[in-house]
């Protein structure tokens, strides 16, 4: 991986961070609107969120596996991006077929309740690491188990969401560090 693409994913950990609640708080205040144009509005909002998601883990991933030989996140990352996109299912389900998919809510208890616990796994895994990731292993270890546990405890998911938008601050930083060094 070059220098250019941790500065891309860092540009896009940043936006990523900052969009997070204004989008989380859109989808959500639009999710109970049956029209056309707020369902699409939401759809678009979720896959560029997905998509941002995507790029930025698995530039992640890339910099364990080729910088420091670590490969022990690998299915983990896997793992969210499974969770994610089943996320993006069952949100976007009703809306593609309505009607048709119904209990989404049941769902995604599941699925923030597995997601967490992934996160959690995740976290640890992070803080297990011989790297100290230019200083950030335990911090960005540390935001990340708080949010796998907001996201856990449901009750909690937008505090979860919070940390998590924390979290993409710090692994900003960290492509930022990767993208000036070359260990």
């Amino acid at each position: 991986m070059n220098s250019d693409r941790f500065k891309l994913a860092a540009i896009l950990a940043f936006i990523r961070a900052t969009m997070i609640l204004p989008l989380a708080s859109l989808a959500s205040q639009l999710a109970g609107n049956p029209g056309f144009g707020p369902m699409m509005i939401t759809a678009l909002l979720t896959l560029l969120n997905f998509a941002l998601f995507v790029y930025i883990i698995t530039t992640f991933k890339g910099l364990l596996n080729e910088r420091f030989g670590y490969h022990s996140l690998d299915l983990t990352i896997y793992g969210l991006i499974g969770l994610n996109a089943l996320t993006i299912l069952v949100l976007l389900g009703p809306m593609l077929l309505p009607g048709q998919i119904s209990g989404g809510t049941g769902f995604m208890a599941i699925i923030s309740l597995a997601y967490g616990l992934v996160l959690i796994g995740y976290a640890f895994q992070i803080l297990k690491m011989d790297n100290p990731l230019f200083g950030f292993q335990k911090p960005y270890g540390y935001l990340v188990a708080a949010s796998g546990l907001g996201f856990a405890s449901m009750v909690l998911a937008g505090v979860g969401v919070i940390f998590g938008a924390v979290a993409d601050i710090l692994l900003g930083v960290i492509f930022i560090k990767a993208s000036g060094k070359s260990e």
